[in-house]
This record gives structure tokens, sequence and C-alpha cells, in this order.
């Protein structure tokens, strides 16, 4: 088997069971997304195909429940821990960054002030959101443990400067702004 047969979500399956010990597809998803689907997006769909294609390849083993809902119960085996910590051993890439709000500012020349003051309070509210959520998980007693809160740790970081980057985006637009300080938390 070569690393080319293997992409990100090969990877999010292996880390997620290797991590909790075994479980059904329907729980990759629930542990994807209160973790790393907030800095990794990728379509949950595949959290349901993937395990039954490295079962295939040997990195995983399933065993199906005799009745009930017949769920299948995915375990990394040895050669999938294996291949997990290869790809934990090599270089990540460059980093990418999408995101639909500064693509909009990008051409906001062509746009009136009161329309770039609306584009950075609406994102201001989307990014207090996102760090009043990432300072729950942050406070919560089941937050992950040190080398995930490390990631966690970037959200907030992310978060704080995005909000306080839109707040002087908002502001500096010279348009009035309508409900929204405009202030940074």
């Amino acid at each position: 088997m070569s690393d080319a047969t293997l992409g990100p979500s090969s990877y999010i399956v292996l880390g997620l069971l290797a991590g909790c010990g075994g479980g059904t597809s329907y729980d990759l998803k629930r542990w994807a997304d209160t973790s790393v689907g907030y800095f990794w997006t990728f379509p949950r769909s595949q959290l349901y195909a993937e395990p039954q294609r490295l079962t295939d390849l040997g990195l995983l083993s399933a065993e199906q429940e005799e009745g009930g809902r017949r769920r299948r119960l995915y375990t990394v085996t040895p050669a999938g821990l294996a291949a997990l910590q290869a790809w934990l051993s090599t270089p990540a890439g460059q980093p990418e960054l999408r995101d639909e709000g500064l693509l909009k500012l990008f051409f906001s020349d062509h746009a009136a002030p009161e329309t770039v003051a609306r584009l950075a309070g609406g994102q201001l509210a989307l990014h207090r959101q996102r760090l009043a959520e990432y300072e729950a998980i942050h406070t919560a007693e089941h937050a992950p443990g040190m080398n995930g809160r490390r990631p966690l740790d970037m959200g907030l970081l992310y978060e704080r400067a995005a909000v306080a980057f839109w707040s002087e985006v908002q502001t500096s637009s010279g348009a009035p702004v309508s409900g929204e300080s405009g202030q940074g938390r």
C-alpha cells in the first residue's frame, strides 16, 4: 500500500479511532464535529465511506453487530497505527487560508463604505461566536489533552486576531456602524 492511497480523511479516521479506541462511523462524525472539524473542512460523508476502504486496505478491523442496527465497530490495526505514525513523522504542507470574508474585502474597493461596514460587522459576529465556542471548550472539563489543546490555543489566537482585525475594518470603513459597537473583546 502506498501513502498516495491515503489522504487527510484517511488520517482523520485513523487518528480519531486510535485516540478513542474504536467506534462507528457515526462516532467518527460526532468526534470530528467537536474536534478537528473546527480547523479542517471536509465532507462528513467521507467518515462513512473511508472506514470500509481502510478496512479493505488492512488498516482497520471491523466487527458488525449481530442484531439491532447492525452497526460496524472499527478499530485501528497495527498496520493502521504504523501508517498514522509514518504520516505524523513527515513535514506538513503549506498552510492554506480560505476565507470568503477576506476575498470579499480584497475586492471591496468596488463597494460602498456601508457594504464594507456590513461585511465587517457580519465577520465580526461570526468570529466572536467562534471565539466564545473555543473559550467554552478551553474551560470545559472535557477539554482535549495537551497536544489536542494546542490546536485549540491556535484557534483562540486566530479568533482573537480576527475579532481585532474586523473591528478595525469596520471602524475604518468610514460608514456609520449600527447595532455593532465595533469594539473587540
